[in-house]
C-alpha cells in the first residue's frame, strides 16, 4: 500500500465534490481500481484564468485482497 497523487486541469472554481469525482473516474480509466481516501490536497492557478491544476492523493493497495 502506498499514497500516491494525481493531477488534473479543470474549469475554475469547479466543486470539490465534483474535482474528486473526475479524478475517481481518470484513475479508473487508467486502469487503477484499488484507491482509497481519495483527498483533494491543493488548487493552483495556471496560465489560463479559467483552468485550475487541482491535485489529489490517494492510497493504492499494490496486493488486493480476495
Amino acid at each position: 500500500m502506498g499514497i500516491e497523487r494525481t493531477s488534473l486541469e479543470l474549469p475554475t472554481g469547479t466543486a470539490p465534490d465534483e474535482v474528486q469525482a473526475k479524478a475517481a473516474a481518470s484513475l479508473r480509466a487508467q486502469g487503477i481500481d484499488t484507491f482509497s481516501d481519495l483527498s483533494l490536497q491543493t488548487t493552483l492557478t495556471t496560465g489560463n484564468p479559467d483552468i485550475s491544476r487541482y491535485t489529489l492523493t490517494y492510497w493504492v493497495d499494490d496486493h488486493p485482497r480476495d
